[in-house]
């Protein structure tokens, strides 16, 4: 991952909201995927499933971590996602059908893990090592995520359009 010499930096509201918002992102995911595992719906991917859940529930601790502590920040601090987009792809996977629900899941831990790339470009290598840890981190325990078997076609109609529009997961930061 190469790192731009003169990225564009987080300031500290931006951080709250944020590591805030990743860790609202992922314990929607963790209590998501968790749910698909145990239902019995579809039992050859339950093991994925639940392993991937119990990775995003820990991954919750460490975003939270990064929120500052300060109480002129408290207005920034979400108990939620950082974009409505956000919250309407984790509403669009209550609507994935069991057969698809491997599929869905690569595909939102593709695009977590892309935007996470994304955001550690714009981090500074001093200021932000925490946050670029964590990153590194939550991108490593991401390697070995479903590969979806089938691809989504029509399975889930309205989950490729969420996706697009919770780009990138992290608001604008990103950006």
């Amino acid at each position: 991952m190469s790192v731009d010499p003169d990225p564009t930096p987080v300031t500290a509201a931006e951080g709250a909201r944020t590591w805030s918002g990743l860790a609202w992102f992922c314990a929607a995911l963790f209590e998501r995927f968790g749910a698909w595992s145990n239902d019995g719906a579809d039992p050859s991917s339950a093991r994925e499933l639940a392993s991937l859940s119990r990775r995003l529930g820990e991954h919750v601790a460490w975003w939270q971590g990064l929120v500052p502590d300060s109480l002129l920040l408290a207005d920034e601090v979400l108990d939620g996602p950082v974009d409505p987009g956000v919250a309407m792809l984790v509403e669009a996977l209550a609507a994935v059908p069991p057969g698809g629900r491997l599929a869905a899941a690569a595909a939102v831990a593709d695009v977590l893990d892309a935007d996470l790339a994304l955001l550690a470009g714009r981090l500074g290598t001093v200021g932000d090592a925490p946050a670029r840890r964590i990153i590194r981190l939550v991108r490593a325990d991401l390697e070995d995520r479903p590969a979806g078997g089938s691809p989504l076609d029509g399975q889930a109609p309205g989950l490729q359009g969420a996706l697009a529009a919770a780009r990138p997961i992290m608001g604008e930061t990103a950006g």
